[in-house]
């Protein structure tokens, strides 16, 4: 085989673009972090990236949710438990006024303070959370309980549900009607809690009538029981979405290694094959100003 001048010259040239082609892409992982620039770089493993990160987008959303649902499910648990401890005072009320010993003046008294404690369970009726009341299920834009009745207005009772992961739907409320107003209408599934207040504040009116008062005792109990019920419901909503959420975490740290293993570059190493590529690229440069410097004359020498 016959290796002319030009065939050396395009030799070296091949070796030349080589090297600087791979220390162009070596430079491009060292400004990016990231071995993959291009689909073509990789197809399969680009397949993969962008599968995970759909997930990574899917779980952010569900993060949210589950972020909200804790939120709602919190807030409606603290104003139950303000709510239990309303029908506790009523239930001390009422059992200091049912033994038919107590004068005009402190039935009178007795009956100003349990129409504060309607209006205070009213008011637990209608909690907020940013703008959003918790008791009226999917119908959350307007008060849930009439300000000066207690009665539940909505007319049906829809809940509110969000996806906390895939498929998998959570209500995210509890109906002011079961809670309260013992299902729709009132009274058909529990206690009308404000019903029993009302018939207390009604029985204490002079003259007023302990055994009116002391009927009411049962329903308290009762009244106490069904709230019981709800703040139950929460709490296990809740400790669902604690475990969720750490499952969740886990599950992200894990697709976050996949992810990084199948697109972010060791620094170290691309450091050290770019500082190679250098001193190569050098040392052929000045091989090839050698080589190109031979002729035929000094073959014949």
């Amino acid at each position: 085989m016959r290796v002319t001048q030009n065939t050396t010259a395009n030799l070296v040239l091949q070796s030349l673009q080589s090297i600087v082609q791979r220390q162009t892409q070596l430079e491009q992982y060292a400004s990016t972090g990231s071995k993959i620039s291009l689909p073509s770089d990789d197809p399969v493993a680009t397949q993969q990236i962008l599968k995970l990160k759909a997930q990574n987008t899917a779980q952010n959303q569900y993060d949210r949710n589950i972020s909200n649902a804790t939120a709602l499910l919190t807030m409606s648990d603290s104003a139950m438990s303000a709510m239990s401890d309303v029908l506790v005072r009523a239930k001390e009320l009422a059992l200091a006024t049912s033994n038919g010993t107590n004068s005009d003046e402190s039935m009178a008294a007795a009956q100003k303070e349990m129409q504060q404690l309607k209006s205070q369970m009213i008011t637990l009726g209608n909690s907020q959370l940013n703008g959003k009341y918790l008791f009226g299920g999917y119908r959350n834009d307007t008060p849930p309980f009439d300000t000066t009745t207690g009665a539940f207005q909505p007319a049906t009772i829809d809940a509110t549900q969000l996806e906390i992961s895939q498929g998998t739907l959570m209500t995210v409320d509890y109906s002011g009607a079961t809670l309260v107003s013992g299902g729709l209408p009132a009274g058909s599934t529990g206690v009308d809690i404000m019903k029993s207040f009302d018939n207390m504040i009604a029985a204490m009116n002079p003259p007023s009538s302990s055994a009116g008062v002391q009927a009411e005792l049962g329903n308290l109990d009762k009244a106490a029981s069904q709230v019981l019920v709800g703040r139950s419901i929460m709490g296990a909503n809740l400790n669902r979405l604690t475990n969720l959420s750490e499952v969740a975490a886990d599950k992200k740290i894990a697709t976050d290694k996949v992810l990084s293993n199948l697109q972010d570059v060791d620094f170290t190493q691309v450091m050290s094959d770019l500082s190679k590529q250098q001193i190569a690229y050098s040392a052929a440069v000045a091989a090839s100003a050698k080589i190109s410097q031979i002729s035929l004359l000094d073959y014949l020498r």
